[in-house]
């Protein structure tokens, strides 16, 4: 069909992890949606300090939390 793009939607029943660097407090925060709410992604090329910094999609529940010794480094545990 000329003039449609096809999109993918095979995420479109997964549950949505993003996260983002609040600048006034300093905290990392992890958004999740899983309510069949929009999700605003960054734009290509343009930067914005409210915008999340990595994101994925996926059918399992993940869990994060600090590691221990090191502090600055973040556990990502995949629960199915």
């Amino acid at each position: 069909m000329s003039g449609y793009e096809e999109i993918d939607l095979s995420f479109a029943s997964k549950t949505f992890y993003g996260a983002r660097y609040n600048n006034e407090t300093g905290s990392l925060v992890i958004e999740v949606i899983n309510d069949g709410s929009p999700v605003k992604l960054p734009a290509e090329n343009i930067i914005d300090k409210n915008d999340y910094k990595t994101w994925f999609w996926t059918k399992y529940t993940v869990q994060f939390d600090w590691n221990q010794s090191q502090k600055t480094n973040l556990l990502m545990e995949i629960i199915s």
